[in-house]
């Protein structure tokens, strides 16, 4: 039986600032105390209503989300915590995977959670009774949380995450970074998102900071919420970055404190936008579902420029070679994880962990490499690198080349099979709008920046990237429409 760490520290954070503002929605604010009246008045509600384990939380980014999740862990479930974004029979398929007894979720969802017969309830967060009211539920199973994958690679996996692999991410970020209960934090990744539910949404809850939840990301209302609430911390993915550079909306961003971009590569351009858009500077950050996500990041006044930072303090990241050994500084290799982030492993599916986890040691699938001062590179995905005409490439350095033209916004390259060089790079681009370029002018602009064999040898120009259900760059769709 697993008593909630996680709650202990909520708690302790209410206790000692009661009165302090915990979750900031667009229309209203609710207090610590308040917050722990509602979670325990989910929670009442939870344990009247699921009798088994799991529970599911269908939510979008609202105020109610934080009561909702943190109600669920109160009544003892384990909380399988769906994308939003997903379509209806794959949500189906999740929650027959995961055996969940009831779908906590909003009015939007309803009728298809109906259509495909699963039992939900539209999430009540009102604070109905006061916490010792409601006696806290022990977990019957070690998982706490099941959060999916991107399925970048494939369908997506359920991640299975403790509530210790949780909280040594949370303790490391603190760490590394001096967070404390005076920042504020913005969440406008999904909180379905792994950095959306532990580093926008429980690092600040559980530390008696702020979380300010808009419930839709429109960039202007952004903007004006980081002056009117003077948000410290900000997570996003590089895309969200792009439009907010993009947005004439003037406003005092004197308040930001830390500015990470995360869940994938963030081109050089966007990084140098936002500090002349905002004066401030946006550093990389590098983590995945599988490590509770964070696994490095890079403070403003210490980086190396296209690194994604030092490991956190309470992990050790290893670079791997092909055989399992340990490759020196410098080497290109996997990039490996131990510590105590590591995922319990995916649901359900103990070949697929052995092949991730060995000997206590997460294969992330990921190519980088260390440097002298312990800073982490990434290269590309193992399963990403490709052959042309002999020589090595990484559709991540064409990508970076690509979008450092002018008029380039964004750029995504895919290697498809050929015959006579072996792999022929395609790739997809999205120009700023207005600009009109070809594909000829595109590939002379690239001899200037890259070897021969790294130079597409096709082009395609998109009016818009698609995205996966986590927000990054779906290659699996481009790869679909080109050949």
């Amino acid at each position: 039986m697993q008593s909630s760490a996680i709650l202990q520290r909520f708690q302790a954070a209410a206790s000692r600032f009661p009165d302090r503002v915990a979750v900031i929605g667009t229309e209203y604010s609710i207090t610590y105390s308040e917050l722990e009246r509602r979670v325990a008045s989910v929670a009442r509600r939870i344990t009247q209503r699921v009798p088994g384990p799991t529970v599911a939380l269908l939510y979008s980014n609202t105020p109610e989300f934080a009561a909702l999740f943190l109600g669920a862990v109160w009544a003892g479930k384990t909380v399988a915590v769906l994308p939003t974004l997903a379509p209806p029979q794959l949500l189906k398929l999740m929650c027959m995977e995961t055996g969940v007894d009831l779908v906590i979720t909003g009015e939007a969802f309803v009728p298809h959670m109906v259509a495909m017969g699963m039992r939900c309830w539209i999430g009540d967060a009102s604070a109905e009774f006061g916490p010792s009211q409601v006696p806290q539920q022990k977990r019957s199973g070690e998982a706490a949380v099941l959060l999916y994958t991107s399925g970048t690679t494939g369908r997506p996996k359920a991640v299975a995450l403790s509530e210790e692999n949780i909280l040594a991410n949370i303790d490391g970020l603190k760490q590394a970074t001096g967070y404390d209960d005076s920042q504020v934090m913005l969440a406008v990744l999904p909180l379905f998102h792994a950095y959306g539910l532990t580093v926008s949404t429980l690092l600040p809850l559980t530390t008696g900071a702020a979380v300010v939840v808009p419930e839709k990301f429109i960039p202007r209302q952004i903007l004006q919420l980081i002056e009117k609430h003077r948000v410290s911390c900000l997570i996003a993915v590089p895309g969200q970055y792009r439009v907010l550079i993009k947005d004439p909306t003037q406003i005092d961003a004197s308040s930001f404190w830390l500015c990470i971009a995360g869940a994938e590569r963030l081109p050089e351009r966007v990084a140098q936008d936002f500090q002349e858009r905002f004066g401030y500077p946006l550093v990389q950050g590098y983590g995945t579902t599988e490590l509770s996500p964070v696994v490095a990041f890079s403070p403003p006044n210490d980086n190396a420029p296209g690194s994604v930072g030092r490991p956190l303090p309470n992990i050790e990241v290893t670079i791997r070679g092909e055989n399992d050994e340990t490759l020196p500084t410098g080497e290109i290799g996997e990039v490996c994880v131990a510590g105590p982030s590591v995922m319990l492993g995916y649901l359900g599916d103990a070949e697929a962990t052995a092949r991730k986890i060995r000997n206590g040691i997460l294969h992330t699938s990921d190519k980088g490499y260390l440097d002298k001062d312990g800073f982490l590179f990434l290269v590309g995905r193992a399963d990403d690198l490709v052959k042309v005409s002999g020589e090595k490439v990484y559709p991540s350095e064409v990508e970076n080349a690509l979008e450092t033209i002018d008029g380039v916004d964004e750029a995504a390259v895919i290697a498809y099979p050929d015959e006579k060089h072996g792999s022929r790079l395609h790739a997809f681009v999205q120009l700023h709008p207005g600009v009109t370029l070809t594909d000829s002018a595109l590939r002379a602009s690239c001899r200037e920046l890259l070897e021969s064999y790294k130079i597409p040898r096709s082009i395609s120009f998109v009016p818009q990237m698609p995205r996966t259900i986590t927000g990054k760059t779906d290659k699996r769709a481009l790869a679909s429409t080109a050949g």
